[in-house]
């Protein structure tokens, strides 16, 4: 699953590169119009700043027991970066991403959770202190902003929670352990949507971790105040780079500078869009004007801080996240758990073949700026309206029939795309789309030994994750 994850974010990545396409041409022809120097500088206080969040990591496990490696963070943090473009909640999918490589590196379920929120603290209480300075410079400037002074009363309860876990565990552990033997029903629930189990006694289990890791904490406050030290330098940091493209481009009130940049992190938290993509620029240029600014110098540097503290980053991470250990997998991986890979990569191919077909039939406007991509699996030059819909229906059910490894799936696919590949090439002159139907018959046609499982009701209800008696049955005879 995995696997097919990681070819899902692939084409996620390159569809969301290409729909900003105009945007990082503007902010490189931007880039040239600045200052060398101070630009220069940007780019060592965003490069000093990732490095510095990582040493707020390293302290954050290290203060619950846990050694993970300077550089193994470094990997993280850029890595978060590129998880959290794809993540709304401001990062929620990055927590999760932090707690399963501590996992990986054999931290239990509390010491991992904790060293997660701990590192989140840090984040928090970092940016609550850049809200505090903002605060005090609009304020004294009469340049209050609403949003901004909203995101800073919500920022600071998401900060009030998240410490009262460590010092409920500490001083009321009874309290924790109700609250998490409460959350294990819900919880349960949750990840059987999934066709996965906790484990026995899962709630009693990450409490006691959890209060434990409290503990921990409690006897080595030192390690909790230099995560948040870290983390608060390197939020001064990201701060110094806006005011090193302000100068850039010859807008030296360092005191607007600070505001602005106070309302993009609050921004992004508060944004619906990933990362706060559009809408941080607006906010920084919305407040560069206010206090006297050009509308063309605010919105270059709007554009150029976003382009070196979140583009670079985003692409850096980007490469990294295959070293960040997610998505690898045993070397010593069965013949079964390969099979399964095979079964995922290949419903998901021909899972978003069906669903861009029907995408590009009620909402076309919306894949234009995909076109590039899209064009080789539009099959409207072959189908229209609701023969289009049908085939694109049937490819969907085929792709999860795939997905669970279905014998009879993947003859059924394997005929639709001849068909389909066939009739491109014949009739429509569609080259491209022929093309990568062929591609996917022969990578179904060669990894056939994986789709084992025969069409029945008993291997329906064993979903995706079981292996098929049957399937074990025939490879065993045809030895």
């Amino acid at each position: 699953m995995k696997k097919a994850l990681l070819l899902i974010i692939g084409i996620v990545t390159v569809c969301f590169l290409i729909a900003n396409a105009d945007y990082l041409s503007n902010f490189l022809d931007t880039l040239k119009t600045g200052a060398l120097i101070p630009l220069v500088l940007s780019v060592v206080a965003m490069l000093a700043r990732h490095f510095v969040q990582a040493a707020s990591y390293d302290a954050a496990f290290d203060a619950v027991g846990h050694r993970t490696g300077f550089w193994h963070n470094v990997v993280l943090i850029y890595s978060l970066v590129f998880i959290n473009t794809f993540c709304l909640f401001s990062g929620a999918t990055g927590v999760a991403f932090i707690i399963d490589d501590a996992r990986r590196q054999g931290c239990d379920a509390g010491q991992s959770t904790g060293g997660a929120i701990l590192s989140q603290i840090g984040y928090f209480a970092a940016i609550f202190v850049i809200s505090t300075i903002g605060f005090v410079t609009m304020l004294v400037a009469g340049q209050m902003n609403t949003l901004f002074l909203v995101g800073g009363l919500a920022l600071a309860g998401v900060l009030l929670v998240l410490s009262s876990l460590f010092f409920i565990g500490h001083f009321r552990p009874r309290v924790l352990y109700r609250f998490f033997l409460w959350l294990e029903r819900p919880a349960r629930r949750v990840v059987g949507l999934f066709r996965r189990q906790l484990k026995d006694g899962w709630g009693r289990h990450t409490a006691r971790s959890f209060v434990n890791t409290a503990n921990i904490l409690a006897s080595n406050p030192k390690g909790a105040l230099i995560t948040v030290s870290y983390a608060s330098f390197s939020a001064i940091l990201n701060m110094a780079c806006l005011v090193a493209i302000g100068y850039a481009f010859g807008f030296e009130n360092v005191a607007a500078l600070v505001a602005a940049f106070a309302v993009a992190a609050i921004s992004v938290i508060l944004s619906p869009t990933p990362q706060g993509v559009g809408v941080v620029e607006a906010a920084i240029a919305a407040i560069l004007t206010a206090y006297g600014c050009s509308l063309a110098t605010a919105t270059a540097i709007a554009l150029v801080y976003r382009g070196i503290m979140f583009w670079v980053p985003f692409c850096i991470g980007a490469v990294l996240l295959s070293q960040s250990g997610f998505f690898s997998s045993k070397k010593t991986a069965s013949e079964e758990q390969k099979h399964k890979d095979i079964g995922w990569i290949s419903g998901t191919l021909v899972f978003l073949v069906g669903v861009v077909n029907i995408g590009l039939s009620f909402l076309p406007d919306v894949f234009k700026p995909f076109t590039m991509l899209t064009e080789w699996v539009d099959m409207s030059a072959l189908f229209v309206g609701i023969p289009l819909i049908v085939g694109s229906v049937l490819l969907i059910v085929c792709a999860v029939g795939l997905v669970m490894r279905f014998r009879t799936a993947w003859a059924v696919t394997l005929s639709l795309l001849s068909i389909i590949a066939g009739a491109e090439f014949l009739f429509e002159g569609t080259i491209q789309v022929g093309v990568v139907g062929i591609v996917l018959v022969a990578w179904l046609f060669f990894q056939r030994n994986a789709f084992d499982r025969p069409l029945t009701m008993e291997e329906l209800r064993k979903g995706p994750g079981k292996p098929s008696r049957w399937g074990k049955g025939t490879r065993k005879d045809s030895k």
